[in-house]
């Protein structure tokens, strides 16, 4: 947040700078300076969700999730397959579980949207001998899991993971999909 914040004053002090001598480039900085802030409220959206207590509940987090994907995949017109366990609905979650559940979810949500190419999107969250387990399983193009370029996204999802405790894999086979997958251990 504060190095979106820093970002964000040093483009507004450029665009100050050009507006009068060169008015695209300061248009090109007000862009980035939209772009800057549409992700800094993101991400205190889901700062202030994650802190409240009142969405300690799975059924509370189903929901964010069911609106999140939604909204993401009607864009992409990417039909999307919901399935809640029924034994996950009286589970609760931690603040810390919580943030990093959904933000893993997000991140496989963001990853299916941007390169899969898919048409079709099966999520399910299973509770079954003490382990919750997140799967989200695409019919997108896939990609060589060994040789990828795992950017921040994967790697975001890989230490949110070890925080979890929880175990995590990406499976992927060119032309048949990508399943990313989360089981973490619950008392």
């Amino acid at each position: 947040i504060g190095s979106t914040l820093s970002t964000i004053n040093i483009l507004s002090m450029m665009a100050k700078s050009k507006i009068i001598e060169d008015p695209v480039k300061a248009s090109e900085y007000i862009g980035k300076i939209g772009d800057n802030s549409s992700r800094l409220m993101e991400a205190m959206d889901d700062i202030v969700w994650s802190i409240n207590p009142m969405n300690d509940t799975m059924q509370k987090i189903f929901a964010r999730m069911r609106e999140f994907a939604t909204e993401v995949f009607e864009a992409k017109e990417i039909n999307t397959h919901f399935h809640f366990d029924e034994r996950t609905y009286d589970l609760s979650l931690n603040m810390e579980q919580r943030r990093d559940f959904f933000l893993i979810f997000k991140e496989a949500v963001n990853n299916v949207a941007k390169y899969a190419n898919a048409t079709e999107v099966n999520i399910d969250v299973v509770f079954k001998d003490h382990t919750l387990s997140l799967i989200v399983k695409d019919n997108g193009n896939g990609f060589d899991v060994a040789n990828a370029d795992t950017g921040n996204g994967l790697n975001n999802m890989q230490k949110r993971a070890e925080k979890l405790n929880a175990k995590f894999d990406i499976s992927s086979e060119q032309n048949a999909g990508t399943t990313v997958s989360l089981e973490m251990h619950v008392a």
